[in-house]
C-alpha cells in the first residue's frame, strides 16, 4: 500500500506493508517513508499508525535536515541550462495531452522533454528528474563504461560482464558476484575524482566482496587520499540529484 503525506510542501510517499509476523517499524529510505505493521492493523488502528509515524518523522527532519531534502524536487524551468559529467545541457520542456514522457538530446546539446500536462509542480519535476536520469544514463553509458574499463585493465584484469547506469538513489554503486557494476546516474553531478574514486571501489569488489581491512587495502592502492572522496559525498551528497 502506498500513501502520501506533507511536510514543509514537501509531499513524501509513505510505504506501509504489512504480514502477520511483522512488528511495527518506521524507516526513511532514499525513496520513502516506510511503515510496516501486523497484518491486523485496518481502518483507525491504521491510520492512527500513520499519524504516529508523520509525527516521528517530522522530528528525524528536523534533527537531520538532509532526510527532507532527498524527498524535494529539483524545480526545473523551461530553458534553464543544466550541467551534467562536465557538459552544458539545455533543457526545453513541451508539456502535451500524453500520459507518458519522453526526451532525447539534440546535435545543439539540448534536452528535448515532452510530459503530460495537468501535473501538481512537484510531481512534474520528480518526473523530469526521472527522465533526465535516463536519458543521460544513455548519453554517457560509453563515457562511464571506458572509464570503468580503463581502471580495470590498469589495476584490476577482472571479468567485468556489465556496467550500467542507474537511478539509484540508496548508494553510490554496486558490483555483483556476477560481475555486473552497477553506478549512480546522481554520480554524473559528481566532480570527476569522485566518480573515479567509486568506479575504484566497485572495482575492487571484484576481488573482495566485503569490506574488510583488505578490501579497503586494495582500494588504497590505486587511490591513497580515497577517504577523501568518501568524506566529499558525506558533505555533498545530498546535493547530487535529478
Amino acid at each position: 500500500m502506498k500513501t502520501y503525506f506533507t511536510v514543509d510542501n514537501v509531499k513524501i510517499p509513505v510505504r506501509i506493508r504489512s504480514d502477520w509476523k511483522s512488528k511495527i517499524r518506521y524507516s526513511i529510505s532514499g525513496k520513502s517513508v516506510n511503515l510496516t505493521v501486523p497484518k491486523y492493523y485496518k481502518g483507525p488502528m491504521l491510520s492512527h499508525e500513520v499519524s504516529k509515524l508523520h509525527d516521528w518523522c517530522i522530528k528525524q527532519f528536523q534533527k537531520d535536515p538532509k532526510l527532507l531534502s532527498r524527498f524535494r524536487a529539483i524545480i526545473y524551468q523551461n530553458g534553464e541550462f543544466i550541467r551534467v559529467y562536465n557538459k552544458d545541457f539545455q533543457l526545453l520542456i513541451t508539456k502535451r495531452n500524453r500520459k507518458t514522457a519522453s526526451g532525447r538530446i539534440n546535435k545543439n546539446n539540448q534536452i528535448i522533454t515532452e510530459i503530460p500536462q495537468g501535473m501538481d509542480q512537484q510531481e512534474e519535476n520528480l518526473l523530469i528528474g526521472k527522465l533526465l536520469s535516463r536519458i543521460f544514463a544513455n548519453h554517457f553509458q560509453k563515457d562511464i563504461s571506458d572509464r570503468v574499463h580503463y581502471f580495470n585493465e590498469k589495476y584490476y584484469q577482472e571479468e567485468i560482464k556489465s556496467v550500467r547506469l542507474k537511478n539509484n538513489q540508496s548508494n553510490w554503486g554496486s558490483c555483483s558476484s556476477n560481475k555486473n557494476i552497477n553506478l549512480s546516474t546522481r554520480l554524473l553531478f559528481a566532480p570527476q575524482e569522485v566518480i573515479d574514486y567509486v568506479i575504484v571501489h566497485e572495482l575492487a569488489h571484484l576481488k573482495e566482496m566485503n569490506h574488510s581491512a583488505r578490501f579497503w587495502n586494495i582500494v588504497k592502492r590505486v587511490m591513497p587520499d580515497y577517504e577523501d572522496k568518501e568524506a566529499w559525498l558525506s558533505q555533498h551528497g545530498e546535493t547530487l540529484k535529478f
